[in-house]
Parts: structure tokens; sequence; C-alpha cells
């Protein structure tokens, strides 16, 4: 019966309420608005109340008094709404405690910048369940357009689980004005800094409970709360301020927070939870979707979402603790606990791949999806506990910035449909470059491959110039027992994983990188930029495939969203690099010559037989290794021409590039023959490049050809080759880090002519082995095909023309080897009519002939020397060997192949007729050289047979053998010759009276036979042959100190010409 009585007063007492609330002004809430189903506005009172509820006190019409944030008190005087039935007697004559007073069931208004308190007192048994609704209402202007409600203590029942009745006793709940009702609930016991912002500007909050706790346990309602109403202008952490607005999106209709959010490339776009910065609502699925329609022509959108500050997100992601435990970001099934968590699809449905799903709170770094659109799903749990730490150290929910970017539409930067991120880079499109992993995120367990393909003969450099791999935090990984998140895998050769295609056996692993492992980086390359040019990547920094092909394979297993990988590197498809040195051989019997001259210290023991045609091209490498730019300063490569002795090789250069060296080439007047003019300060600073022909007829002996060093565009045939084996070095020295292929090169062809197959010219039948002389003594002389007009010589070219020596002299533009009889003692003596001629008197010689004479052992030293055509010149050049000069033998010197040989060619342009002699001579001993004249003095024991003009010691085979071999004569003197024929006159003499005309028959004979003997052995002098390698000859060393004219005046002597024409006149009388 009591019972029932309470009930009746606590009905009266409600209804009063609402009579009196009817007669309030409440702008802005419309009469259909519910806080919660089933439920009406309450708004607050106005007149006082009586105790009993039955009758109410008269008042005077002042409705428009107060304002709506006030509580109109009896006495007329106006009080903030939190003042009503707060246990204060505020008005003066306690109308705003009557008796029964409660609450619950009323709007509040409140003024903007004023802090507003309310609590609601804990019901008692006998009034189970409790039902309490309280109406916040922001009326715009100075009244407010937001709420903020800071829940000061709460406690509502018991909170058991965030996913099932989860609020047995009691709960709260909040309902936005014009958002459906989530359902969602608060309980549990919980204090700190808990704040609620609403997303409109009229929420409902309701509290309910069914059952206290039981007595001894503690009590379980205790509900204090702080409220104020703020302008949307000072919502900055939402809206953003006045120099920079957020934009959060369009509301969907009919949703609580689903957006849309476009253009996202001119306005700042922001991605906020429900109710930002405040705590989140419960039991929510929020769908936010971005949208780019449009991109520049020939690009692509992409979206990415992130938040560099760790304090703007928290989602929910395990029981709070009071210690303040270390934030972080966990993934997957980790967000299982309370089921709060945000879902990122790469696309625009949730059937689209899951890029991740994440809670809990730190940094989010880019998160990027494939395509124009993205979707983002925000989910929580029914059930809660608002607990929130002190000190306020993170905001709760989340806000993500959104970014458009643009990437080229045939870049590799993204994954396109259905390719299963296989990137395939062909050096059809292009032979470099410079690959960087997809700007967008990837998926869980995604394995990503680049497989570079080349062309045959194409090898794969591969330098990476940065190389990032996010290490995943052991709390927040998916798997504690996995080895590592991201794993890379470089592998020599195609690793193509496809049914249809089988993969290829001969793929090799070069390398495999996992956790803080990294590959080789060629990091400083980073330092480059227009000004500075950086070292080029060496072979330790890189990566080189040994055939057309490479792959990396990079297998991801928990993606690259929260754990990014990146990385840069350069690639280029460059010709291999096996040698430069090549070898082009052909003989008529499809085989390369052997011969005897066809070995060169040039050469290397890696050279290639490239080729046994008869024609072709050959040209510079294209291996950027070779070249500064992959490393090399200097380059030397070696082009070899072998043929058989009877043919020949025609070279021509079509093309060729020497970079920006100081070097000129031009045609040599004296010998018309290419020649490179270098500045020597250039070369030492800047370097080389040039390409050089040299041929090899004797082993050993290298004669330089040609040398071009400048820029070719026009044809360039070099037709003036005499041996069968050529070599064409390309020699660049001191390049810079920038220099290739494409600075340094050349183009040419060759061909294999047989002699006199496309020439009209006599060739000369002599072989290069017959044109190698060794002796005491020698002459080569030069006979053209039509020979000038010589007064006296019309008897001795008759006579030659029977000779074995009309060979040698139509061997014109063709080298001679002479050697000494013994190379250990032995010195050359050469002598030619002639005198040495220079670029700067060249124009001074009357004739277009020429006759060089190099050292054999260094035929860079060399001397051109213009012939004299007649018999009655005076001017003559004398040579010889290297070391002569020498007072003391450097054996070292002395034991060099060819140290002391001669090279003599003739360069015929004109018809003419010329002679060089040549013969073996030695040194006095060292003990006798005490004065410059001694030589002539000293004792016959010492040097028996010698040439004083020469200070030189003969062969006593040469001396009064009938021929004229000192320069003077001396050799034939009759003071010298005499001895040999006192005792045959005497013998004469004695036995002319005793044997008559016997002996004088006897005498004619002997003379006869001696003749015939002494012309025998002349000709056999003249044909010696010998093998020979490398020489050097010193031309300081010409005439020894003497000229020609000295050395005639003083000895009578007679030029290489009168010597010839003595002696053939000589043998005539015999």
């Amino acid at each position: 019966m009591l019972m029932c009585r309470r009930l009746l007063l606590i009905a009266a007492a409600i209804t009063a309420s609402i009579e009196a609330g009817s007669a309030s002004y409440h702008p802005g809430i419309s009469s259909d608005y519910s806080g919660y189903p089933g439920f009406p506005v309450y708004p607050a009172s106005t007149s006082s109340e009586t105790s009993s509820g039955a009758t109410t006190t008269p008042t005077t019409n002042l409705e428009n008094v107060c304002r709506p944030s006030e509580y109109l008190c009896g006495t007329g005087n106006c009080v903030a709404q939190d003042k009503y039935c707060d246990g204060e007697n505020d008005c003066g004559d306690n109308s705003d405690e009557p008796k029964y007073c409660t609450l619950c069931n009323r709007t509040l208004y409140g003024d903007v910048g004023r802090t507003y308190r309310v609590e609601v007192r804990r019901p008692r048994e006998d009034r189970l369940p409790f039902l309490c609704h309280l109406n916040f209402t922001a009326a715009g202007s100075d009244l407010g357009d937001l709420v903020q409600l800071t829940f000061d203590t709460f406690t509502v029942g018991r909170f058991l689980s965030f996913t099932s009745e989860g609020c047995p006793d009691g709960y709260m709940t909040i309902r936005e004005k014009g958002r459906p009702a989530t359902g969602g609930q608060w309980c549990g016991s919980a204090w700190g800094y808990t704040v609620y912002y609403s997303e409109t500007p009229s929420i409902n909050l309701t509290l309910y409970l069914l059952r206290l706790a039981e007595q001894g346990s503690g009590y379980n309602f205790d509900f204090k709360l702080s409220y104020k109403f703020l302008r949307r202008s000072e919502a900055h952490l939402r809206y953003g301020n006045s120099s920079m607005s957020t934009w959060r999106g369009e509301l969907v209709n009919g949703t609580y927070c689903d957006r849309v959010l476009t253009k996202c490339d001119t306005r700042a776009c922001r991605l906020q939870s429900p109710n930002y910065p405040g705590v989140y609502p419960r039991n929510v699925t929020c769908y936010y979707r971005v949208e780019q329609n449009r991109a520049p022509p020939g690009h692509r959108a992409l979206l990415a979402v992130s938040q560099r500050n760790s304090h703007k997100i928290h989602i929910k992601d395990q029981v709070v603790k009071y210690d303040g435990s270390q934030r972080i970001l966990r993934v997957w099934d980790q967000c299982n606990v309370v089921q709060d968590y945000l879902t990122v699809y790469d696309g625009g449905s949730t059937s689209d791949k899951v890029l991740v799903r994440l809670c809990g709170g730190d940094a989010v770094p880019d998160i990027v999806s494939s395509h124009n659109t993205m979707l983002l799903e925000f989910h929580t749990s029914p059930y809660d506990n608002p607990f929130h730490p002190v000190p306020l150290s993170f905001l709760p929910g989340f806000e993500l910035e959104v970014q458009v970017l643009f990437v080229d539409e045939k870049s590799r930067s993204f994954v396109k449909e259905n390719n299963n991120c296989d990137f395939y880079i062909p050096s059809d499109e292009s032979s470099s470059g410079v690959l960087e992993n997809p700007k967008h995120s990837l998926p869980p367990n995604t394995t990503c491959r680049y497989h570079f393909q080349g062309k045959p003969n194409e090898i794969v450099w591969l330098s990476f110039v940065k190389y990032y791999a996010a290490s995943a935090d052991a709390a927040a990984s998916i798997d504690v027992a996995s080895d590592c998140n991201a794993k890379l895998l470089i592998w020599d050769g195609d690793r193509t994983i496809n049914k249809l295609i089988p993969m290829r056996k001969n793929i090799t692993l070069m390398g495999q990188f996992c956790k803080d492992d990294t590959p080789r980086l060629c990091d400083h390359s980073l330092l480059r930029n227009g000004s500075r040019h950086a070292r080029p990547c060496s072979l330790a920094e890189s990566y080189v495939s040994s055939g057309r092909d490479l792959t990396l394979e990079h297998i991801l297993r928990q993606g690259s969203a929260l754990y990014p990988i990146s990385f840069v590197l350069r690639y280029e498809f460059v010709h291999e690099a096996v040698s430069c040195n090549h070898v082009f051989g052909f003989a008529s019997t499809s085989s390369t010559s052997s011969t005897s001259s066809s070995s060169s210290s040039s050469s290397s023991s890696t050279s290639l037989l490239s080729s046994l045609a008869k024609a072709g091209k050959f040209a510079s490498p294209k291996s950027v290794f070779f070249y500064g730019r992959g490393g090399a300063q200097n380059v030397s490569c070696v082009y070899r021409f072998e043929t058989e002795p009877d043919h020949r090789i025609e070279l021509s250069i079509s093309r060729a590039s020497f970079g920006d060296k100081g070097c000129s080439s031009y045609v040599d007047p004296l010998v018309n023959r290419w020649t490179c003019d270098r500045r020597i300060g250039d070369s030492t600073k800047f370097g080389t490049a040039e390409l050089i022909v040299a041929e090899y007829p004797w082993q050993g002996v290298e004669l330089v050809r040609d040398c071009l060093c400048s820029n070719v565009s026009d044809r360039i045939v070099l037709r003036t080759l005499t041996s069968n084996v050529i070599e064409v070095r390309f020699t660049v020295t001191l390049m810079n880090v920038t220099q290739d292929y494409r600075d340094f090169y050349f183009e040419g062809e060759y061909r294999f002519v047989a002699l006199g197959a496309e020439s009209s010219e006599q060739g000369c039948s002599t072989k290069l082995e017959e044109r190698r002389l060794r002796g005491t003594s020698g002459e080569i002389s030069l006979r053209s095909p039509l020979p000038r007009v010589i007064p006296g010589v019309a008897a001795v070219e008759e006579i030659l023309t029977n000779t074995e020596d009309l060979t040698a002299t139509q061997c014109v533009n063709e080298p001679w080897l002479i050697e000494p009889e013994d190379a250990r003692i032995n010195y050359l003596y050469l002598r030619t009519a002639g005198y040495s001629i220079t670029l700067d008197n060249v124009e001074e010689c009357t004739t277009l002939n020429r006759i060089v004479v190099y050292s054999a052992a260094n035929t860079k030293d060399r001397s051109v020397i213009c012939p004299e055509g007649g018999v009655d010149t005076a001017r003559t050049v004398d040579f010889f060997s290297g070391g002569w000069n020498y007072s003391a033998i450097n054996t070292t010197v002395a034991m060099m192949q060819h140290s002391r040989s001669f090279v003599v060619e003739f360069l015929q342009r004109e018809p003419g007729f010329y002679a060089v002699t040549w013969m073996a001579i030695s040194k006095r001993s060292s003990s006798s050289s005490v004065g410059p004249n001694v030589f002539s003095i000293m004792p016959h024991e010492e040097c028996p047979y010698r040439c004083p003009e020469i200070q030189a010691c003969i062969s006593s085979v040469l001396w009064c053998d009938g021929i004229r071999h000192c320069p003077s004569g001396f050799d034939e003197e009759e003071t010298n010759c005499s001895y040999r024929f006192g005792v045959t006159l005497l013998y004469v003499a004695v036995g002319a009276g005793a044997l008559g005309i016997f002996l004088i028959l006897l005498l004619a004979t002997g003379c006869l036979k001696y003749c015939l003997y002494r012309h025998k052995a002349r000709k056999k002098k003249k044909n010696v042959v010998l093998n020979v390698n490398h020489l050097h000859v010193n031309h300081t060393h010409h005439n020894n100190g003497l000229t020609g004219s000295r050395l005639s005046g003083r000895y009578n002597l007679a030029t290489p010409q009168e010597m010839y024409l003595e002696n053939y006149g000589k043998d005539s009388i015999c």
C-alpha cells in the first residue's frame, strides 16, 4: 500500500513538471525529436512546483524574462539551469529545489564559454529499474553550436565484455539528433578525462540502471558530468581554423557516420572518427569512401591516408590499463579483443583487397591505394567502459589526412589490374632507367617480381641507390615466430611463376636479404646533382647478371601498409664485357695462318677469335664497364688481323669519336701517313684517346703506320700496309665518371686481299724473311721501274738485270730489317746519300721519295731522309746502332732483341735510284780510350782492321776484299793491302826467267778463278736471313758527331752510289 502511494506521488510530480515545461521557450527543438526511442523530450522547468506536485504557485507572465539557459525562480530571478535540483537554495525561496525534484527528463541549454555541472544521484533500490533522460541542446549563436560532455565520475552498473552482454546491470547511451540510434552502451566504473563532443546541436543522454550492487561490494552507480556549449568556429581540431579549414566529406543520408570525400587534390580532406576528438560511439560501422575522378592526361590518381602525429589516433585495442603502457599499432587478429578497428580496402567496396586492419595508437605511415578509390571501414564494439587515462597524451578515435598522388599511367609505379605484382622491364623499351617500389601499399602475403629482360649478348647491371624495409614490432606482428616481414631475393635468371611457362633451370640465387640485412648499396650516388658527379658504382656495390635475364623477388608477409618497403635502383642493359681484344683471321685453307711473325706483345691472352671471314666489320666495345661510367679510368683494346704471307690487309675507318681530348690528326707530309699531334700538357692532365694502326712484319718489330685522335665523320682508307699481321689499338686514358661508349668509339671495316689481285703495280717478289739481312756488310739499292737517267749507269743496269739484286731493288714501300752479325759484340753502321728532313725543311727536298730509317727496338724513333739523286752528291747521313756512343756497355740494353738493328723503308713516289750501305762494326777495348785521337795512332794489335774515320773496328773479311767499306776507303788503300801482294810479285820476278811462258799461263788461270770466287762471295753476303724482335735507336748518334763533309775532306769519302759503281767496275775488270 505504501509502495503504491509513492508511485502516485512520483507520477504527480512528473506530470507537474511536464505541464510547467510546456509553457517554456525552447528554440530549435522540434516536437517530433525523441532523445531515445519511446521517450519524449523533457524541457527544463520554469515555474515552482509544490512538494506534492498537486498544486502550482501562481505566476505572472515572465516567459521571456530568463534566457533559455537559465531557470526562472519563484522570486522572478534567473539562475543557471544546472542550479535546479542541485541541493542548494540558489533562488532564495527554494523554488529551484522542489520536493521530489529530479534532473532527469529535462532539456539543458547553456551559454558559450560557461561550464555547467550535473550530478545524477543514485536511485533507491525500491525505485529500480531507474531510467533517466537528459537532453543537451545548443540553440545557436551565444547558446553554441556543439555540445561537450565531460564525465567527471562514471559508475553505471558493471562492465563484463566488449562484445556480448557487456552491461548486465545498467548502462549509458547517447543519441545524436537526426542520426539513427546505434544501441551502443557504456557501463562500469571509470574516471580520468573522458570527453564527448556532439556531431549535431542536440543530443540525448540516457541512464538506465537495472540493479544495484549488493551491500558490501560498493556502489555501482555514481554519475557526475560537466557540460558546455561550443561554437563551431572554436572546434579547431575537428574543422580546422581560419587559415586552413578541413573537409570531412559529405554525410550519407540515413546513416550515422558514412561519408564520401571527393576532390581531395584541391582541399584538405580529413577522415575522422565520429564525435572526434572525443570518445567515439559504440556499436557503429562507418564507411568512408574517398574518390578522385579527375587526373591529368596520361596520369593515374592514387589515394593516400596517413597520420604523422601519433597522438591523433587511438582505436581501443585492449582493456585500458592505468599505468599508461606504451601505445603501438596492432593489426589483424590483434584487434579482435575489443573489436574496434579500422579496415582499409584497396578499392571502393568491401570485396576489394584489404590493405590493412589496424587498431591501437601510433603514427600511421602512408597507406596508398592502387586505384582512384579507397574505402575505409571503422567498426566499434557494442559495449565499452569510458575510461581515458590522465594526463591527456592522446586523443580517442582517429584523424587521417588524405592526399592524392598522380603517377604516369605507363610507369611501373602501380600494379595494374590482374597483374599479380609482376613487372617486366625489357631492354626494348629503355636501355637504362630508375626503378622504384610501387607507390601504393601492398596487401599481406604479396610477392612482387621484377623481370629484367635483355637482348642477346646483353647483361643486366643493377645498383641499389637506397633500400629500406620497416621492421615489424614484435608486439604488433602477426606471427612473432615469423622470420621476417619483407624478404628480398635476387635471382640470376628469369624466375617466372607461370604454369603455362616452365621455369628455366639455369637460375641461381645472387642474394637473399631479410630483417636488418640490406643488399649492396651504391648510396654515394645520392650525392649526384646537376653540378656534381659522383663516382660510378663499382662491381662490389652492384649486381651484374651472367646472362640476359635478372629477377628481383620481394615477398611481403604483412604487406607494406604499416611496414613500408621502399627502394630505388638504377638498372642498365649493357653489352657483355668478356674481352675487347679480338683476332680476325683468314686463310685460303679455312684456317687461320700461324706465321712466325704473328706474335705481338700487345696481344692479350683473353683475345677472342672473332671471325674467319674474308671481310667484315669491327668496332670499339659498347660495354659500359670498359669506360669511366662503368668504373674504368683507362681502356685499351687490341684488334689483331692475321692472314697468309701472300695476302695483305686493307682497313678503313668509317666513323670515330675521341671525346674532349686535346689532340688532332693530320696526314704527315714526310711519310704520307696519318699522325697525331698531341699537346703534352693536355695529355698529362686530361689523358689521351687514340686509334693506332701498327704492323708486325717480323717477330718483335712493330711499325706504327697511322694514328687517329680526332673525330672521323668521313671514311678513311688505310692502304699502305705491307705486313700480313696488323694490329689496331684503341686506347683512352683518364676518362671521367660520365663518359662511356657514346663519347669514345670507332667503327671500321677490314678486307683480306691477295697480293697483286687488285693492283696494277708490280709487287715485291721477295718474302719478309728474305728482306731480313744479317752479315758483316751489305747494300740495299732502290731501282724504280722507270729509273732516272744517271750518267754512266746504263752498263750497270744491264748487269743488274741478270743478278739477284734486281728483286731487291724492285721492293719499294717495303720494310727491310738489318741485323748485326753478332748482336752481343757487333753494332751496325748504316750510310746513305741525302740529308735528314723534318716538317720545317721538307720544302727543301727536291724529290718526293723518302728513305725512312727506324730503330728496330723502338720504331717510334725514326729518321726521314731526303735522298739525293746524283752520284756526285757529297751529302750523306750516317747511323750507328743504339749504344754505340756509350762509353760503358749496358748489358741490359745489349741483350734486348733488336737493340742494335735497323729497319729501312724506301717510300717511292717518283722514279729514282738510291742505295743504303751497311756493315757490322765493333768497339776497341775500353782501356785504350784515353783521348779522341788515340784510335788513329793505337797499335795494330788492338784493332788491326779498322775504319779510323768512324773510330770502329771491322771484320777481317772486309779488309782488302776489293770493295770500299770504310767511308774513306781506308780498308782498300795500297799501303794496307800491299803485304798481300808482296810475296806474289817477288815470286813472279824470280821465276819469270826460269818458268817463262808456262808460269804466265798459270798466273792467268789463277787470276780468272780468283775473280769468279770473289763474285760469288759478294752475292752470298747479300742474302742472309734471320728472325727479329724489338729494338732501340738513338738518333743523336748520327755520324757519331762527325758530318759527312768533314769525313770526306780528311779521308776522301765516297757516296754509296759511287761505292756501288766502283765495286761493279772492279768485278768487270776481273
